[in-house]
């Protein structure tokens, strides 16, 4: 063996009585190759035992302190490379961009984390893979499975896929020229260069990297980190410092080959007479990690690994009990010494949330100092029909999200990433910023085995877990005008003024730059949002991105406002009510989700079904106040009478009634529903809206009749009526009625005569009714809602409003 002294870490080392390099030899070794020719495999053994470790135990040692940082939160952990390193890799066209791609990645998360990273490549030994099966059958030929270039070929030849222990020396060199590459102080190369940087700046300028990312994601984009990263990108060649294996860059490998890996463990020593004074560690990488498959209590692996002074890494999958993995983390580390034990957990984006937090609150509770890393591939893998295994990018990143939250949620914390990704333009995993599809899989599918992220992919996980850890930011609470633009009134148990013009969000996923629209919206005094829990495409879309933007802007709730409806089934149910208790709790639950807020100011139920009584309605949404999830509630289409019924039941028990009633109300009024299960506004209900004033508040939707208020349709699209797409038919049967062209003509003359916009007139008439009245304007474009403002500065006397809706002579 190799012999150095070295300044050892001052840590507890396994030693000879704790441990032999021999005792792995009397247990299972699972998945390893069997090699005909035994003396051959005893030659090379030997000649492998002679060669230089590829890596110092200083080097190792050095790892071991920067773990210890990982550890404590000091310094995060950023491993990846090939999932099956080949020979063929060994060349500066495949090494290089690996290397680039690491350096960038590093940037971004340190960028976000606001720590340094330690990075380490699956590379210079990335060798030997386990399959799931010992054969396989081509062409009708039964043949060893490919198991990875340094036991057999991966080409489908029968003779080739015998396991042959002289690749394991193939296996040294490769591994040492790669090492040399990174090494050398004399190559052009060293850092990331200025095409790529720039490449990485149109990527990120070009909106790429934003669109393809989980909704998780909230605000990205638009955060500090990101625009400091775009502007200062082009700059990173010029403070990038040369890669270093052993200090600022590490090599690892899965050690699943014993043969190879018992070779080429070597032993420090203090002295040779002193066994207590002698660290083993293995010198053909700086960290090793042993597989799902692999790593029994009692196997070879297990064994082998427990007597390193190495970094070991530990795959934890599904399967995994807490209490195998406490017994596996002892074995593996008596002392309990940080640095020393990675855990790599690799569940998929869905089971991670049932599977991990036991295993965590686990290692937790039993106060074991462990490095937690996610490996969001290997769980994430499906074939195709086609016969390409691919992963999705949607689903790497929900993984890395759900486990970020887990952590939190424990106490613990996200301490590195472990992934299969190159520096090239592989087409292996679907989605991402190039939103490959399955189609694009056979244009460039190189990998050995597992598919790998491509360049823009990997850049792009970068961010995704640099926004996810990002270091919080002292955000500035988002306020309204000193001097707004709009009025307000009061809503009955609202302590809170409401703005007179509420904003509709039924139209706000169409919207390219939705929170573009809602900060100029909130800048105009407007602090009333209506959503529902069927708006938007996929429904609740709407509601999702409504509270994105509270949280990403930090909007000051004590003015906020937030109105969301649920009680309605959408479209394919042809909005069926939904109001028994468990689908009301069940909607709630859901806005609540969406929106990122614990209590909704007013909640209303969007449909009624009469079979459901008005006591189970009226308590259920007691039961929802007591417990804080809403403020106040009302409802919107519902009978007049099943609304007064709530109201005097609630008085009887001394509840909270609905202080809310929300019909279609216009200056032109609709010949009957509008849309089937709704309601609108006529003589009766203004009566009682009048007289309760002080109790219930109107809620307007359709306040323009669909934009018949602002010159929309005419007499001819009334005679071609049946000609015209249902929706459009719809309306038009509704509002183009003789006395509704009538209202709009008298409008017109009164716009005319104010100069003011024809909908401001409608909409002023609607705020002029002598109930507490509040509109709601819902649309994609800001120039439209910055017109319909201009309603606040309309004045309209009762004898004009009575003119509007009735005609007859307007007298001064």
């Amino acid at each position: 063996k190799i012999k150095k002294t070295t300044k050892i870490h001052p840590m507890s080392m396994p030693t000879k009585a704790h441990w032999s390099l021999e005792a792995w030899r009397s247990l299972p070794a699972r998945h390893q190759p069997v090699y005909k020719d035994k003396k051959e495999l005893e030659r090379v053994r030997s000649t492998l035992e002679g060669l230089p470790g590829l890596v110092s135990f200083a080097e190792v040692s050095a790892l071991r302190s920067k773990l210890e940082m990982v550890y404590e939160g000091k310094c995060f952990y950023l491993q990846g490379g090939h999932c099956a390193e080949t020979f063929n890799h060994c060349n500066k066209e495949s090494i290089q961009p690996m290397l680039d791609v690491m350096n960038i990645m590093k940037k971004v998360i340190s960028e976000y984390t606001d720590m340094p990273v330690v990075t380490l490549g699956r590379m210079a030994g990335q060798y030997a893979k386990p399959r799931s099966s010992p054969t396989e059958t081509v062409k009708g030929v039964v043949m060893d499975s490919y198991k990875g270039d340094i036991i057999n070929c991966n080409q489908a030849d029968a003779k080739g896929r015998i396991p042959d222990p002289n690749r394991m020396i193939q296996g040294y060199f490769r591994s040492a020229a790669c090492l040399n590459f990174i090494r050398s102080s004399t190559h052009v190369n060293n850092r990331v260069s200025g095409d790529m940087l720039q490449r990485v700046r149109m990527i990120l300028g070009s909106g790429a990297v934003r669109s393809c990312f989980h909704p998780g994601m909230v605000g990205f984009g638009d955060d500090l980190k990101f625009k400091h990263l775009y502007n200062e990108m082009p700059k990173i060649e010029e403070d990038q410092s040369k890669l270093a294996p052993g200090e600022n860059f590490f090599i690892s490998h899965e050690g699943l080959l014993l043969d190879y890996e018992d070779s080429l463990t070597r032993c420090e020593t203090k002295s040779d007479d002193d066994d207590a004074a002698k660290t083993w560690y293995n010198a053909s990488t700086h960290m090793l990690w042993i597989g799902h498959r692999t790593r029994g209590l009692e196997d070879a692996h297990v064994e082998y690994f427990r007597g390193l002074y190495n970094p070991v890494g530990v795959k934890v999958g599904p399967g995994t009990t807490p209490e195998v993995l406490v017994k596996l983390i002892n074995r593996l580390n008596p002392k309990n010494e940080a640095g020393k034990i990675v855990l790599i957990t690799r569940f998929g984006a869905e089971k991670v949330l049932k599977d991990l937090p036991s295993l965590v609150q686990a290692v937790k509770d039993a106060g074991l100092k462990v490095i937690w890393t996610c490996d969001p591939m290997h769980g994430n893998t499906y074939k195709t029909n086609t016969g390409f295994k691919t992963r999705d990018f949607n689903n790497i990143v929900k993984e890395i999200i759900n486990t970020v939250g887990i952590h939190k949620k424990i106490g613990t914390r996200l301490n590195g990433l472990h992934l299969e990704m190159c520096g090239e333009d592989v087409t292996e995993c679907v989605g991402g910023p190039e939103k490959l599809g399955e189609t694009d899989l056979s244009r460039c599918f190189t990998s050995a085995c597992d598919p790998r992220l491509n360049f823009e992919q990997s850049v792009a996980v970068a961010f995704a877990v640099g926004n996810a850890l990002r270091a919080p930011e002292a955000k500035k609470t988002m306020s309204l005008p000193q001097v707004p633009s709009v009025q307000y009134g009061s809503v009955p148990g609202m302590t809170k003024p409401v703005s007179r013009l509420i904003f509709g969000t039924l139209f706000l996923s169409k919207v390219s730059q939705p929170f573009k629209l809602l900060d100029s919206i909130w800048s105009k005094g407007v602090n009333a949002f209506d959503t529902a829990a069927i708006y938007g495409q996929p429904e609740g879309s709407c509601e999702k991105i409504l509270g994105d933007w509270i949280k990403s802007r930090n909007v000051n709730k004590e003015q906020l406002v937030l109105i969301t409806k649920g009680g309605c089934s959408g479209a394919e149910s042809k909005w069926a009510a939904r109001t028994s208790k468990a689908q009301i709790l069940k909607d709630i639950e859901g806005s609540l989700g969406r929106l990122g807020v614990d209590t909704i100011d007013i909640y209303l139920l969007h449909r009624d079904d009469p079979s459901i009584t008005v006591p189970e309605i009226v308590d259920t949404m007691n039961e929802l106040i007591k417990k804080k999830k809403i403020l106040s509630w009302g409802v919107s289409n519902w009978s007049l009478d099943r609304f007064k019924a709530a109201v005097d039941y609630a008085k009887s028990k001394d509840l909270v009634g609905p202080v809310v009633d929300s019909p279609q109300a216009s200056l032109a009024k609709p010949a009957g529903p509008v849309w089937p299960g709704t309601t609108h506004m006529n003589a009766e209900r203004e009566k009682y809206y009048t007289t309760k004033k002080d109790d219930v508040s109107v809620f307007a939707w359709e306040a323009l009749a669909k934009g018949f208020m602002t010159g929309k349709w005419n007499q001819n699209d009334l005679d071609s009526v049946e000609d015209k797409p249902y929706r459009e038919k719809t309306l038009i049967k509704a509002y183009c009625t003789g006395s509704n062209f009538k209202r709009r003509q008298r409008a017109e003359f009164l716009a005319k005569e104010k100069g003011v916009p024809l909908h401001c007139i409608a909409l002023a008439y609607l705020l002029n009714l002598q109930c507490e009245m509040f509109v709601l304007v819902g649309t994609s474009k800001l120039n439209h809602f910055n017109s319909n403002v201009g309603m606040f500065d309309v004045t309209l006397s009762t004898k004009e409003c009575k003119w509007l809706n009735e005609g007859g002579e307007l007298q001064a």
